[in-house]
């Protein structure tokens, strides 16, 4: 006896402590395996409805309570039979504590197993674990900003290149539309250049030159004849104007009122004759 009291030394016991700990951690995984287990059984056979109330009347579990066990049964038991034995359920479960299986269903199930390989679960404290999935969460979201703004960028180079190859596009037919209308413009050039050519040619020919002179000597006979008429319309008027001025100068005896009348009326023609534009 008093061989083992010298032998209790803080080491050993702090040894025994964590031994004790540990074989309580997985003690509390296994029951918490096995809880899971039967509430997803129980949750399967309860009609629509009654899986809350009945959680609170025979469990004294809250639903969020009940799902969270139950993801443990998910990512831990699958693989183990049902039993009452929860010390020879300790033996098939890995080698990490309650705690831990808690904490490390903020692990996606897909990437746990990669996670867990990749450190040490066992070795490590409640916060360290905490740490490491906050600080892999942390990377993970990192990772997919960094690739978001990877594809925004690609994005916006593919958009930025369709825009210029759109500009240069549209650079290339202003410039054939350009080189077209310059074309167009010279053909134009050139067919004024042969009319005018041609112009002056039948100018310089017998035949232009004749329908010319034609043209001049019928000019010449038209205002000839305009004068003509011109002198034959004065003629008549002065023949007119003197037999008018004989007859009323007749009528002044015979009719001096008459003759009073037409005299004014006469008078007013001439001099709104006078009045008005030749």
């Amino acid at each position: 006896m008093d061989d083992l009291i010298t032998d209790r030394t803080p080491p050993v016991i702090a040894a025994e402590i964590n031994t004790i700990r540990d074989q309580t951690g997985k003690v509390l995984l296994a029951a918490a395996i096995e809880i899971g287990r039967r509430l997803k059984e129980a949750k399967d056979l309860l009609p629509y409805g009654e899986w809350g109330k009945w959680l609170e009347e025979s469990v004294s579990y809250s639903q969020k309570t009940a799902e969270k066990l139950m993801r443990v049964f998910d990512a831990y038991g699958t693989r183990q039979s049902a039993s009452l034995d929860v010390g020879a359920l300790v033996q098939e479960l890995p080698n990490y504590n309650c705690t831990q299986a808690f904490i490390l269903l903020g692990v996606p199930e897909g990437e746990r197993a990669q996670f867990i390989a990749e450190i040490d679960v066992e070795s490590m404290s409640t916060r360290e674990l905490q740490k490491a999935i906050s600080e892999r969460s942390q990377a993970i979201k990192e990772r997919d900003q960094a690739l978001q703004e990877k594809t925004d960028l690609r994005k916006a180079l593919d958009e930025q290149g369709s825009q210029i190859t759109r500009l240069a596009t549209e650079r290339d037919n202003l410039k054939t539309k350009a080189e077209e209308l310059s074309k167009s413009q010279s053909e134009l050039e050139s067919k004024s250049g042969r009319l005018q050519l041609e112009l002056i040619s039948i100018k310089k020919s017998t035949s232009y030159e004749a329908v010319q002179r034609m043209g001049n000597n019928l000019t010449a006979a038209y205002i000839k004849a305009s004068a003509n008429k011109l002198a034959f319309l004065f003629e008549s008027l002065d023949r007119t104007f003197k037999e008018l001025k004989w007859e009323l100068s007749e009528f002044a005896a015979r009719d001096p009122d008459t003759h009073e009348v037409y005299k004014n009326k006469v008078i007013d023609f001439l001099t709104r004759g006078l009045k008005e534009k030749i």
